[in-house]
């Protein structure tokens, strides 16, 4: 018995990607009105391992510029997030994703007219991720996502919206 068999995990496609795009972000206290929407903007590099045809598992590694309007001025928060996700495919194209995330925050600062300041903020974050993906993940695809903070990183949780397009770099 010379032949070798195939493995089943070497029948999974892999693609990995670069992704860039805007977000729009913003802190939410509790039980108050969340501050006004700061915009932003992310890039990373994404991996998905297909698990079947109809599920895939999604980890990525990305910077995120983050932050909210707070009394006149601009809160501005620089994260390293790297999202863990599930995306399941409801039609050829089109995928629906959820998962975690988690962030360590690489620096902060609060401009306000011409003073700035380096507020006193946790340095990790973390929280849950859905959304939605259209295109091919062999070529390019766009998505839009919430990440859902859960972690009070100054008397607030994050919460951002991101517009994304990614270019598959490798497909295997």
């Amino acid at each position: 018995m010379a032949q070798e068999q195939a493995s089943p995990s070497s029948d999974k496609r892999k693609y990995t990607s670069i992704k860039i795009g805007p977000s729009l972000t913003t802190l939410a206290p509790k039980e108050e009105p969340w501050f006004g929407g700061q915009i932003g903007v992310h890039a990373g590099i994404t991996y998905l391992t297909m698990e079947n045809d109809w599920l895939g598992i999604q980890m990525e590694a990305q910077y995120s510029l983050q932050g909210a309007k707070i009394d006149r001025g601009h809160l501005l928060l620089h994260y390293f997030n790297v999202p863990l996700l599930a995306k399941a495919f409801i039609a050829p194209r089109v995928s629906l994703q959820g998962g975690g995330y988690a962030g360590l925050l690489l620096s902060e600062r609060y401009e306000f007219e011409a003073y700035s300041s380096r507020p006193n903020m946790k340095g990790s974050d973390y929280g849950l991720a859905y959304g939605i993906t259209f295109g091919d993940e062999a070529k390019l695809t766009g998505s839009l996502r919430h990440q859902v903070g859960l972690a009070k990183v100054i008397d607030a949780k994050n919460q951002v919206f991101q517009l994304s397009l990614s270019y598959c770099i490798s497909s295997k």
